[in-house]
Parts: C-alpha cells; structure tokens; sequence
C-alpha cells in the first residue's frame, strides 16, 4: 500500500469517527478509486449510505464487503437490519443466519453477549452518527433498537437519555433516566444526565443533588466539578 493511498483510509477512517460522514465518504471513495481493496472501507461507507436513508446502495456496499472477506460478521448483521429496514425479511434472515454461523463457529452464539453487543454496537453507531447530525427522532430510534437487542448495557440507557433530551423530550428523557437509575443508583453518568435534565428546568438545587452524587460516586470526573462550578458561580453574590 502507498503512503497516499494509506493516508486516505486514516483521515476517512478518523472522519468517520468524528461523525463527519461528507469528508469520510470523500477520502474512502478516493482510496478505493486509488485501488484499495479493504472489506471495510466498502463496510464503513455502507453504514454512511444507510444512515442516510440510501437502503439500496448500502446492501451493495456491505455485499462488497462480505465478498471480500465472507467471515466479516459486523457487515452481515448490518446487511441483516439493512434488509430488515427495507422490508426485505426472508434476505434479512439469511444474512443474519450467516452471522449467527460465523460466530458460533468462532465461539459466540446467537443467544451470547457477544452476538446480542455486536448487533447493538451496530445500532449504537448509527445513532451516535444520526446525533452528530442533529436527527434526534432517528438516534432514539436506532439507541432503542439497540436496547431490545442489549437492555443490559448501560451506556445505550445513557446515550437514550441524551438524545431525548437534546431531541426536547423532556419528560420522556426524565422519566428514563429516573427508571434507570431505580435499577442501578450508583451509575454517575445516569445521575449526571439526572442533574442536567434538573438544571436546564431551572431545578438548580436538585441538579447539584444530582452532580454532587455523581462526583461522590466517581472523584475524578472533571466534567461534574465542571457543572458544579457553573452552579457556584451562578450562585455567587455580586
């Protein structure tokens, strides 16, 4: 591989990773114009054309991957809810048989946490791009998705909270963070995401409750004392 040809993969890699799909699709499309031939340049720009609504292209794409390398489970289960999205259910089944296969033979199984955290990995991607980009209504959607797979992981209950909140479904937002928070009172993200839905509804006392708890639980969070800090100064006379 040239060093050109290496330095499109990273930056379209690292845009993608920063959200950026325009300049991750601009910088993968050159490297396989430049003749590269990685099953997962065709993997990330399928999970870009499904994110935008391209359902058609993006079953290309992962197809291009599978082609390359038949074992990548991740690009069969995406294929799968790519298919599944497009209502094309019995394509949707075989490909997700396939991956089932692949990681049974590896030592997963359908029914493990490792196929159940892949899936909603997959989901999790997709909202964390569908956020960046400002479509609340479809990260909850797809952080949703990912929790009927996964309701055992607690950052999708984290980032759920988030995107109601920013999508400016209060209630919904506090309603889940107080549910999570029932199961598991000692998660400090949750109680931060507690303390801000309090701040922003002018709720100050309740939030530094909220921030406060969570610093307890976790001393060396920067971004708490940050928040309570906020609350002192507001707080401070003159």
């Amino acid at each position: 591989m040239s060093r050109e040809l290496a330095a499109l993969i990273r930056m379209g890699k690292n845009a993608f990773s920063e959200a950026d799909c325009l300049r991750a699709e601009r910088h993968l499309l050159g490297a396989l114009e430049d003749g590269a031939k990685y099953p997962d340049i065709h993997y990330t720009l399928g999970l870009i054309d499904h994110q935008r609504g391209k359902y058609r292209r993006a079953v290309e794409r992962f197809g291009q991957a599978v082609s390359l390398n038949p074992d990548y489970a991740e690009a069969l289960i995406s294929l799968s809810i790519t298919l599944n999205d497009m209502g094309r259910y019995d394509e949707a089944r075989d490909a997700y048989d396939r991956a089932a296969e692949i990681l049974s033979r590896k030592g997963g199984s359908p029914g493990g946490n490792l196929f159940r955290g892949r899936i909603a990995n997959l989901h999790k991607e997709l909202g964390e791009l569908y956020l960046a980009l400002g479509q609340h209504d479809e990260a909850i959607r797809e952080y949703r998705r990912a929790l009927s797979v996964a309701p055992g992981y607690p950052d999708l209950r984290v980032r759920l909270v988030a995107a109601l909140r920013e999508a400016g479904r209060t209630d919904e937002a506090c309603n889940e963070v107080d549910a999570f928070l029932a199961e598991a009172p000692d998660n400090a993200a949750a109680l931060i995401q507690k303390g801000i839905l309090h701040y922003l509804s002018g709720e100050k006392a309740q939030a530094r409750r909220a921030w406060e708890e969570a610093l307890y639980k976790e001393p060396l969070n920067k971004i708490v004392q940050v928040y309570l800090n906020t609350i002192d100064r507001e707080n401070a006379p003159g």
